[in-house]
Formats: structure tokens, sequence, C-alpha cells
């Protein structure tokens, strides 16, 4: 076998026909500037051919496509084996997927609670269990020696048939006792003034026995008998008074019922069964607790924990106001003010303040106007009026403004059926387990208590469980929940969670491709993220991460440095070795800037807090702790911490979401906090993350940044385009007339695989290029449309230097260090970095802009440190031009470049939601108690 990964004459998009060659089971690490071709190199080439090579395998249904997949542009390639990306983008969008599902964590936690998880009934909380017959024997044959008992199983008397003739049928089966209100009759002599149907509970007498060794076989038969008898339930009956040695009873986990008599009685049953209280219960099987199977999914939520129901913070968006001033948004409206009219008369009867904010009212005032009274209408009295009139259009249109996902009333946001819940494995049930962190529940599994019968069934399961479980505390995710939406995770946190599924399903001799892993961890947990890596590769693995970390890079067995600049000036093999040698290499940007010659300094000085700031009071959203924060505008403000901590609540959910809807009514999601002042300084809050810029390929730098009507206006200009009467719509390819109709413009075309992913392939009439023959042949200082959007936005700037409408908007995207982009590139193919960094392109060049405040989410990401320093000069850009920053960030470069830090923590999950400190960098380096601080010092030394 072969020993390396041999690649010649790589030429994809701008790789400069190198060659090279990866050694097999070494962490190896791709780095350099943004655009120099990691991702064509990593991706483009090796995962592509890799995949390529692993699907000719298939059927020859999936084989037909092959011939129209596009193979890498290369020479020669071998030695590569099966391969598997993992990258930064969470394409994950389905509600049912969590963390738990998506590590198969749940598909092991199914298994444990279906093979050794203990029923418990709802209502009387005994164990519910199917009671073997060896096990009633080993039972009974415990009790004292010479304790007399009765077998017997139960009789239901009707009412409609006579006493003699239920007597008559009793004798016919064979009885010749039976056990009424605890005294036990025989029914072969005749019986006078008595009638069975009088009596409150009916048994028929089995046996009567003695506890002695000799009489299992005995016993044996007629619990059988009773079992058939009484359709699989029957009773052990004993007298306490003929009880040699009254016995500490908690048998087989059946409390016995001592009745108003010295008579006990020992309740059995052959079907899964509570016989107290006579309800049956599903036996415990794994699709029980799933919630994506209608078997133990939740009825009314169908498995989802969220229904859409009327939202009370869409109702009152607005707690702080007084029901005088609107608290109530749908009474607002004329049509429907006669609601709040009756409320108001009536409120001082019930001491209904209409001055007092919203959320000071009592429990008891907020009650009544939700609950409604005789004197005037609730609100939810209201919807459900309004919801009768829903036939109407307009009415399903206002009904729709309140509406929003509120957790299931019947499961309580659990997901699954009541019989799931009542199934326990040391007093928790599944979703008890699904909703501790991650580090919660590897403690659990620790320390969880077993029979050695049930330790031998479960080890494995536990065994896994517990990997899985670890894995994901190593690689800084001991904050996450299971029950956590996949959908909800940073690329980051997705990336790390499919790492631990690949950890967990131990494969070896396989390519891992992994685009920039460190991702959203803070330089504390970066250390544990290089260990998973090794013992990735310690099991047999070949490991390829594109990475700009520089304890990551400084980890790996092999660096390949590619550059040495961007796109058309990028895609050549910088050096390729070990990790010492690279500093020494002056053509490297990378080893310049590891090696000191090139550094992102440290500003001359710090803004100094304004009088002007945002004071967020009372955020308590998930762990944080009820915190006061006071975030100061016109400068660059850092939020830090480590991974778990509270920063994306507080950012984006909490303060984002309270500014926005104190502005203009906003309907999304919006973090627990009290009160928010200081919004009147800022003109409207953007938030500039890490989500595609588009869905479609049609989407593309140029189109997003409003630079595209300008080239197309230039193209319809041409002598060529008046002589074929082509406008300015044929040259777009949104608009039925220029574009190629058979790939509708997106210059690809998607091909069902059924249950494989789909697959992209060239449009092969129009080759890619998106546009009709007609189009094509307009040229434009002898160029194409197509041409031009092949081009880079470096190169684009030369070209069209006499065109500043469109240089200029351009020069921002250079700016932003994305000059490698080709105009033309699709949306989808963005990094969520990159796209980030567009965003920032289009808001630089926006004329005149209003005084913003800018909320960034980890901008960093897929930045080599010659770009952090490109995108540091866009943010004092931004600052100059009189907006205000905050930045959720990990990277030491951008942190210690801040006028102002607030550092979250000090640890993950339910430890963290504190604030650590507030102040400068120089500051949060003195704190002890920082982990960022820690970090931070050296940069100070």
């Amino acid at each position: 076998m072969k020993k390396s990964i041999i690649a010649r004459g790589i030429r994809v998009n701008n790789l400069k026909n190198i060659d090279i060659e990866i050694p097999h089971k070494k962490l190896v690490v791709i780095t350099g500037v943004s655009g120099s071709g990691k991702s064509s190199l990593a991706f483009d080439t090796l995962f592509a051919e890799g995949q390529r090579r692993y699907v000719e395998s298939f059927s020859a249904y999936a084989r037909q496509f092959l011939e129209r997949m596009d193979k890498p542009d290369i020479d020669h390639i071998e030695g590569i084996p099966p391969a598997i990306a993992i990258q930064q983008k969470n394409p994950v969008k389905n509600r049912r997927s969590t963390v738990g599902t998506a590590t198969e964590i749940n598909d092991y936690l199914r298994l444990l609670f279906a093979r050794v998880g203990k029923t418990y009934c709802a209502n009387c909380k005994r164990h519910v269990q199917i009671d073997t017959v060896s096990q009633i024997v080993e039972t009974v044959l415990s009790l004292p020696e010479g304790t007399k008992f009765l077998v017997t199983f139960p009789i239901a008397v009707s009412q409609k048939v006579s006493g003699q003739s239920q007597i008559n049928l009793l004798k016919e089966r064979g009885l010749v006792r039976i056990l009424a209100d605890n005294a036990i009759v025989d029914i072969t002599t005749e019986i006078k003034d008595w009638d069975i149907r009088t009596a409150k509970s009916v048994y028929g007498i089995i046996d009567r026995l003695v506890v002695k060794d000799v009489i299992k076989e005995r016993l044996v038969d007629a619990l059988e008998t009773s079992y058939r008898l009484g359709a699989g339930h029957l009773s052990i009956i004993y007298n306490i008074l003929n009880t040699p040695a009254y016995p500490d009873i908690h048998l087989q986990g059946h409390p016995l019922i001592i009745q108003e008599s010295p008579w006990v009685e020992l309740r059995y049953s052959k079907q899964f069964f509570c016989s107290y209280c006579a309800i049956e219960y599903p036996e415990p099987v794994p699709v029980l607790f799933s919630f994506n199977n209608p078997i133990g999914a939740c009825p009314k939520c169908q498995g989802f924990g969220y229904t859409i129901e009327i939202d009370m913070d869409s109702v009152m968006p607005d707690k702080e106001k007084t029901l005088n001033e609107g608290a109530i948004a749908p009474w607002n409206t004329p049509t429907y003010s006669t609601m709040f009219d009756s409320l108001k008369k009536a409120s001082s009867n019930y001491g209904i303040p209409l001055d007092v904010p919203f959320r000071k009212l009592t429990k008891e005032q907020a009650r009544l106007i939700w609950e409604g009274t005789e004197d005037f209408c609730g609100i939810r009295d209201f919807f459900a009026w309004l919801e009768q009139r829903k036939y109407k259009m307009h009415v399903r249109v206002f009904l729709s403004k309140y509406r929003g996902y509120t957790l299931c009333p019947a499961c309580n946001g659990r997901r699954l059926k009541s019989q799931a819940l009542n199934v326990l494995i040391n007093h928790k049930n599944i979703a008890d387990v699904c909703i501790m962190t991650i580090d919660d529940a590897y403690q659990f599994f620790e320390e969880i208590q077993l029979t050695e019968y049930e330790k031998n069934i479960a080890h494995l399961l536990l065994q896994e469980i517990k990997k899985r479980l670890d894995y994901m505390i190593k690689v800084g995710l001991g904050y996450l929940t299971l029950d956590r939406m996949t959908r909800t995770l940073s690329g980051g946190e997705a990336q790390r969670v499919n790492l631990t599924t690949s950890l967990g399903s131990s494969l070896v001799n396989t390519l891992y491709i992994l685009d920039e892993p460190s991702i959203g961890l803070h330089p504390r947990d970066t250390e544990r993220l290089i260990q998973i890596l090794e013992r990735l590769r310690d099991i047999g693995n070949t490991v390829v991460v594109v990475e700009h970390d520089e304890e990551v890079i400084k980890a790996a067995d092999e660096i390949v440095d590619l550059g040495p600049g961007a796109g058309e000036n990028g895609g050549m093999l910088v050096y390729q070795g070990p990790f010492q040698d690279l500093p020494a290499r002056n053509g490297s940007l990378t080893g310049q800037y590891l090696k000191g010659d090139k550094a992102i300094k440290i500003p001359p000085e710090r803004r100094k807090p304004s009088t002007r700031a945002i004071v967020l009071k009372g955020a308590s959203q998930n762990n944080l702790k009820g915190i006061d924060v006071v975030f100061p505008l016109h400068m660059l403000v850092c939020v830090t911490g480590v991974s778990g901590s509270g920063k994306s609540t507080l950012v984006q959910d909490t303060l984002y979401g309270a500014i926005k809807k104190k502005r203009e009514g906003y309907a999304g999601f919006v973090g627990k906090y009290e009160s928010i002042q200081g919004v009147q300084f800022i003109n409207d809050v953007i938030l500039v993350d890490q989500s595609p810029i588009g869905r479609t390929p049609r989407s593309n730098p140029i189109t997003y940044i409003k630079v595209f009507d300008e080239i197309r206006r230039l193209f319809s200009s041409t002598r060529d385009a008046k002589i074929r009467n082509l406008s300015v719509g044929s040259f777009s390819f949104n608009v039925v007339g220029g574009r190629c109709e058979q790939c509708e413009g997106a210059g690809s075309i998607r091909v069902d695989m059924q249950f494989l992913a789909d697959i992209y392939v060239t449009c092969d009439k129009c080759n890619g290029k998106r546009f009709n023959k007609k189009v094509l042949d307009v040229q434009y200082k002898s160029m194409s449309i197509h041409e031009v959007l092949e081009m880079t936005v470096d190169g684009a700037i030369a070209f069209f230097s006499d065109s500043p409408r469109i240089t200029r908007g351009l020069k921002f995207l250079q700016d932003t260090g994305l000059g490698y982009l080709r105009l033309g590139q699709p949306a989808t193919t963005l990094s969520g970095g990159e796209a980030q960094r567009l965003k920032i392109a289009t808001y630089m060049a926006q004329e005149n802009p209003d005084a913003m405040l800018f909320i960034f989410d980890e901008p960093t990401i897929g930045l080599h440190m010659d770009d952090v320093q490109k995108l540091l000069t866009c943010f004092q850009q931004l600052i100059q031009a009189g907006h205000s920053l905050i930045v959720v960030e990990h990277n030491l470069d951008v942190i210690k470049s801040a006028d102002y830090i607030i550092d979250l923590g000090p640890e993950g999950g339910g430890e963290g939601g504190y604030i650590v400190g507030c102040g400068t960098p120089e500051q949060i380096a003195q704190r002890e108690t920082s982990y960022t601080g820690r970090y931070l010092k050296p940069c100070f030394s």
C-alpha cells in the first residue's frame, strides 16, 4: 500500500500546476493567506477525487452520473484513501436534529433505557414490570417459614347477572372457595341471605399453602392456574396474624397493600400493567424513546418540543409600557380597541393599575389580564374568539402576527410521550439526561448505579455513550446539551460535533479533511482540540486540516504553506515540511508572522468610553446570571470568554433582539432581560454573522454589493448589444431572455441521487457560462460577460479603471481582503468568513450612512494573520464614519486591538454567564480570574 498521497500537476482554480506529497497517518496542516488555494487543494482536489473514487463502487444507477461529474484538473493522483470532509458550514436546518441525534448518542441512550430502564406508574409511582412465575415463587419462598397464604386471582363481579348465576359459573370453573371482602367463603355449600354482588372485592382461591421448601412445585401449578383464570393477573394474600415474623415488606418492587384487616395482598401481573392502578403501559422498546418516531413522539407537538401558539412576547412586545401606553399590542388597533376599553372600565374593581409597567404587575394581576373576568374579556378568550373567525383572510393575517413557537404544554418541550418519560434509570428519564450539559451527562454515567445483571447488559452501551461524551468535552463542547437543536449551532460547533461523530465511529485508513476546526474556540480549549486531532491520527487516519491558528500549525507533523498571495498571486507551494523550518522561509507570510518579522501591533492609544452607551439590565437568558452590561458606543468593543460562557446569548439573542424589538416590533427571538437604555443613540443595529448571502448559485459578490447593475449597463450600451436588441435585463442570469434556459442561469444542474446527497453537474448547453450564445457574443473591451464574471476582484479593478462607480464598490471588497474572489463566484461556495466580510464591504460602500451599531460574530473566521490586519483597518474605518462596533471574538490579535473588553465566564455552561471583567485589554490582562486575561498577558510583556 502507498505510504502517501501523491498528486502531480494540480491546476484546480488558482493552483499553479503544483505537485504535492501528503504522508499517510499524519496530521497535516494546510495554511496560507485567504484565497491562496487552501480549499482548492483540500476540498476541490483531495476530497473531490476521494469522493469520486468512492462513488465508483456504487451501483450502476449512481455510476451513470460519474461521467457528468467534473473531475479535478490534475495530471495524476494516487494513494488517496476514502475521504470525509468536515466543513465549517452548518447545513442542518431541520428542527428534529439535535446534538444527541447528530453524535449518535441518542441511539445508544434509547437502547440503554429500553434494556435496563425501569417503568414506574405515573399514578402510584410503583415499579411496573412483567412478573414471571419464577420471580413470584422466589418472592413467596422468601417469606418467613410457616407463613400461611392464599394463591388467588381477581374476579370481576357483574351487577347485571344474578349472584347465584355467577356463583354457579365459578363452580363450573372448578372453584371451591372465594375470598369476599377479606372473608373466605365456601361456595360449594348453600349460602343464605348473601349475594356476591354486595362484595367490594372478590378473589378466587386456587390454593392454600404454608411457606416451606417442599411446596415449590405445587406453588408453581397454582400460580400458572391463577394467571390463566385471572387473565394474566393474580394475588398472593396472607394474614399478618398467622405470620411467624412479620417481614419488612418491599418485595420485588411491590409495596404491599394492608387493607382494613390483617390481610396483606401482593399483586402480580403477566402483562406490563400496574395492578394497583389498573393502568397498562407499553413495554420499553428503543422506538418508544425516539421523538422522530410516532410511537415515541409527543402527539401534540409531534416530537418538535414546540407548538405554534399565541406568543405572549408578540402580544406584549414591550413590557416596559403600561396598559395605558398600549402594552397589549393587538388592542391598540381601532378594530379591537373596545377590548381595552372594557378592561379599562373594570380595572379598578380588580386592582389592575393602568399606569404601571406591565413587567411590574403582580402574577395575579397578569393572570387576570390573560384569563379575563365576567366584566372584561381576557387575552386568551380574545384569541379563542378570533380562532372561530379565521375563515376570514384578514383575521388569519392578524393572528399570524401574534403566533410563535411556544413550549409544548403536553410534554413541556421534552418531545416524548409520557409513557417514555415514566421509564427511569437512577431516578432520571431519557429527557432528564438530554437536558443535562455534556459535562453533567458524563458525570451522571460515570456515577450510575446498576445491578450486576444490568451492568452486563449495559456495559457496551455505557462504554460508547461515555466515549462520545468524553470526545465532546475534549473539543470544548461540554457546555452544550444533548437536546440542543443542531440548526442553532455555529459553524465551528457544528464542525466539532461532526468531528466527535467521526471519532465515535472509529474509522481507520480514512482521509479526514477539516476546515478550521478551531473556529469558535477560546485559546484555552485549542489544546484539547489538538489532542482530538492527534487521536484521530493515532488510530490510523490521515488528517488534513485547513487552519490559521498558530497552536494548531505548531502541532502539525507536516505543514503545507500556499501563497505567496491571494487569487492569481497565490496557488503556489511556498513551503512543505515540519514547523521548525517554516519561519526561515522569507517568502512565506505565515512564516514571517510566526517568526515575528511581521505582527499586528497594539494601537498606540485606546478610545475612551463616551457618555453615550447602551445599558442592558437583568440579562438572564440561558446561562446568563441576571447581569447588567454597559456597551460603550463609537468604539471597538470586544465580548470575550471561553466557549459556552454566554457571549452569543448576550450579544445576539438578547442585545440585538432587544434593540430590534424596541425600534421596529421585531418578530424574532429575544432573550430574557429587564430593561434596555440608550437605544436612541443609534439609528439601527445590524448583525453581521456568517449566514450565507444567498441560497442559489445565481447570487454572487457583485450582485450583493450592487455593482453588477453597472456592469450590465456597460454591456447593454455597446454597439454589439444594440445590434442584437439586447437590454440591461438581457445580461442578467435571473431574467428570461438572456440567460441559459436549461440551467436557468445557474450554470449547473442539480441531479437527485435519491438516497445519496444531490450532486451538481455543469450545464451541457451553456458549459457553465449561464447565458445564451447571443448574449455571450457581445463584448466589452474584447471580453464577454462570462469572461468578466470569471475575473477576480483585483483584476476587475484594473479592467474597469475608467468606470469609478464600479471600481468604488470593488475597492471595498479588496480592502476587506476579498480581492481574490471571482466576480461571479456563486454565493453558495463562499465560506462563513467570506460572507461576513462581504457584508462589511457592503456597509462600507454606503454613502452618507446613519450611525449604526454593528454586531460581528467572530469575523476572523477563515482569515490569515495578514488578513486580520486588513479587517482591523476596516473596523477603524467604520468607527471613523460614526458607527459603533461590538465584536464576539476569540482571536487575540483582535482582542488586544479593542478599545474596551467585556469578558464573560469564568467557565462555560452553568458555571458561566457572569461578567469576569470590563475594561481595556491591559486591564483584563491583569485579572487572574480571567482566562482571556491569562492568554492576553503575554501580548503586553
